[in-house]
């Protein structure tokens, strides 16, 4: 069993992945991407932990007219940040597939080193916000 301090070592190690990553996102955002998750409670997760840039859920972006055209009208690269189960994996081909076919680069990369990173600790995004009990961890 891990002792404590080697459990509260890790935390402190994915909190700083984690700032990384979310400063990684808004980067991506600021130069043309967007992040694709599951539902509303991803979002707000994502929010909490201080991402700024433009979201959209799998059923808004399959479901909206106008979401598609701002998705080609103003994203060129879409991070996808489906859950890291099963059902997640199957969500994240078949968006792989249908951003590809409306002209928009999908990347898979930040998903993979979210996983990576988490050990496992977790498998929906919207989890996330356990990790940062108090407040955001990027200023807004």
């Amino acid at each position: 069993m891990p002792s404590p301090r080697s459990s509260e070592r890790r935390y402190q190690r994915f909190e700083e992945f984690l700032q990384g990553f979310v400063k990684e996102l808004n980067d991506i955002s600021s130069e043309g991407g967007a992040v694709l998750v599951e539902g509303k409670r991803d979002v707000l997760a994502l929010r909490g932990l201080g991402y700024s840039g433009t979201l959209f859920t799998v059923s808004i972006l399959t479901a909206s007219g106008a979401a598609r055209k701002k998705l080609r009208d103003e994203v060129k690269v879409m991070v996808i940040l489906t859950d890291l189960d099963s059902e997640g994996a199957r969500l994240a081909s078949r968006y792989v597939r249908f951003l590809t076919k409306e002209g928009i680069r999908p990347s898979l990369a930040q998903r993979r080193r979210l996983g990576a990173a988490s050990k496992g600790a977790f498998l929906h995004v919207e989890n996330l916000r356990r990790f940062v009990p108090e407040g955001p961890i990027l200023p807004r």
